[in-house]
């Protein structure tokens, strides 16, 4: 006699193949770059970009939880209920247990929030993994530039301010572009390639390091050191605050260090990278 669909089974290994996949994809997005890193190279895992195991773990979280609300409230409500009914009344009669219960949720809750140890030990090590992906030589122009319009990226320190001459060298190294409009991503998505590949044919000559001047640079203002480098100050801001960097041409660079709660000598290591050729 053939055996009836038993929907309970079909539950428990729908349940049980997503838990495994949450683990699966948790694990890899701990240890995964991070966005400026897996989204301008082809970083891939297991065969899926960072992107890629996001869906998954996504589709796989509102899967794990619609298999479970079905569990508990069609298939086993009756079971349910009586085991939270019982359950309840025990943990009433249980103070101590149940107290230590929420009190050890909170804990976690609390620790991670305030970075208490050992949850803040975790999650640096989940970022200190992240992080050992990174490679100066992969790096973007400003973080996040695949999301940047040809338009936007034209206004960045050495590629010259016009939209049109970087699509036309794109163009000329291969790659099809339909409009100044399009972001890095989109055009290295409709090339098949990566953003970091598309950015090559765009990317300023390297002629040596541009070196600032050792003393009263505290005292410039942001619109000399683009003028001494020949570049757009509106560009130099535009680098800075992809960076989190906020700062007025008028400003002096020690008042936009103070500002910004940073070093003179990394607010200065971070201009000599923007205004090098």
């Amino acid at each position: 006699m053939k055996k009836s669909f038993s929907w309970r089974i079909f539950i428990s290994f729908g349940l049980l193949l997503s838990f495994l996949m949450l683990l699966v994809s948790g694990v890899i997005l701990y240890i995964s770059p991070p966005g400026r890193v897996a989204n301008w190279t082809d970083w891939r895992m297991l065969g899926l970009t960072k992107t890629g195991w996001e869906n998954q773990h996504a589709i796989f979280g509102f899967a794990f939880a619609l298999l479970s609300i079905f569990h508990l409230f069609v298939i086993n409500w009756k079971a349910f209920f009586s085991y939270l009914k019982a359950k309840t009344s025990a943990g009433l009669k249980s103070p101590l247990e149940l107290s230590g219960s929420v009190l050890l949720a909170l804990l976690f809750g609390v620790g991670t929030y305030f970075s208490l140890q050992p949850f803040a030990a975790i999650v640096d090590f989940g970022n200190s993994v992240s992080a050992s992906w990174e490679k100066r030589e992969m790096q973007p122009p400003v973080p996040h530039a695949e999301t940047m319009t040809l338009v936007e990226l034209a206004l960045q320190p050495g590629l010259g301010g016009d939209a049109e001459i970087l699509k036309a060298k794109l163009e000329k190294a291969g790659f099809r572009v339909d409009s100044v409009q399009q972001t890095l991503g989109e055009i290295a998505l409709k090339n098949h390639t990566t953003a970091e590949k598309v950015y090559v044919p765009l990317a300023p000559e390297k002629s040596g390091a541009r070196k600032l001047p050792a003393e009263g640079l505290g005292r410039k203002t942001l619109q000399e050191v683009a003028d001494d480098a020949g570049i757009s100050v509106s560009s130099l801001q535009l680098a800075l605050k992809q960076k989190g960097v906020e700062a007025e041409p008028d400003m002096t660079l020690k008042s936009i260090a103070e500002k910004n709660g940073i070093e003179m000598n990394a607010l200065r290591q971070m201009l000599e990278t923007m205004i090098s050729p």
